[in-house]
């Protein structure tokens, strides 16, 4: 039979990370990347210049919600 220890006795098992920071970082940079990328290909599709920023301001803002959807307490 297994004993069992009284409160005072337990250990606490520490607390894991919130989250990891390089995946923070991948869903910022990925976004960027992503969106960007997307603009870019209109850009040459539509004979215009500034989907590509659209684009990496749109990634930027989506990975910054991404980040902290994922990682809010």
């Amino acid at each position: 039979m297994a004993q069992e220890h009284p409160p005072s006795e337990r250990r606490e098992e520490p607390q894991q990370p919130a989250g990891d920071p390089w995946m923070a970082f991948g869903y910022l940079v990925s976004g960027v990347f992503l969106y960007g990328l997307v603009g870019w290909l209109l850009d040459r599709w539509l004979d215009t210049s500034f989907l590509v920023v659209v684009g990496i301001v749109t990634g930027a803002a989506l990975g910054t919600y991404q980040t902290w959807a994922r990682f809010r307490p």
